[in-house]
């Protein structure tokens, strides 16, 4: 899903009016190499082992349509942002989220039945013991949707999704504060491409 900004960004020209700048698609395009180049250092693999997969796996293309399906996904939900009325990217993140839930908790329901009984109570009491920790995860996955939708809302498309890139950035730091992961030295020049490609755009 590393590409899906490049899908949005071609498919918000025509569908949202939204023209890229020069400086800022260049901003995107070096996001994506940034996130392509984390993706190497963290598996450890040659500068061209990515691009081989593409040809040698057969589920890699499966991973291209859905990267495309993912940026559909965000124009149309800029589309939507904008026929509400006063646009509110709030309402319309409670509403997709709504309807996300409304889709998977059959499948919830499902595989929780086909798991023995010792492996659901595991799981629960997994959750009771760190509940704390459940609570905070929650509230702030249900915190950020508001900010992302705000952003899709106010911002071009093409832009926001590739700054959203930068959650993997992020993600290394507080990998490494809160679980004491190591290899950020390994993982610091994608990191570093991906923050001049995000200062290309937002500036």
């Amino acid at each position: 899903l590393t590409f899906n900004p490049a899908f949005t960004l071609l498919l918000a020209w025509p569908a949202l009016g939204e023209v890229p700048g020069l400086r800022q698609t260049i901003g995107v395009a070096v996001v994506l190499f940034g996130a392509y180049v984390l993706d190497v250092e963290e598996a450890r693999t040659g500068a061209l082992a990515p691009l081989r997969v593409l040809v040698e796996r057969p589920g890699t293309l499966l991973a291209l349509i859905a990267s495309a399906l993912w940026g559909v996904t965000t124009v149309l939900e800029k589309l939507a942002i904008e026929h509400v009325t006063p646009p509110s990217g709030p309402l319309v993140a409670l509403l997709g989220t709504a309807l996300l839930v409304v889709l998977l908790t059959p499948g919830a329901f499902w595989s929780s039945k086909r798991t023995d009984a010792s492996t659901s109570r595991g799981t629960w009491g997994g959750l009771r013991t760190h509940a704390g920790i459940f609570m905070v995860a929650a509230l702030i996955a249900g915190v950020a949707p508001l900010f992302g939708f705000s952003a899709i809302a106010f911002g071009l498309v093409g832009y926001v999704t590739a700054l959203f890139k930068l959650s993997a950035v992020l993600t290394i730091l507080w990998a490494k504060l809160f679980l004491g992961e190591g290899n950020v030295r390994q993982r610091l020049l994608g990191a570093v491409v991906m923050v001049v490609g995000g200062i290309l755009i937002a500036v």
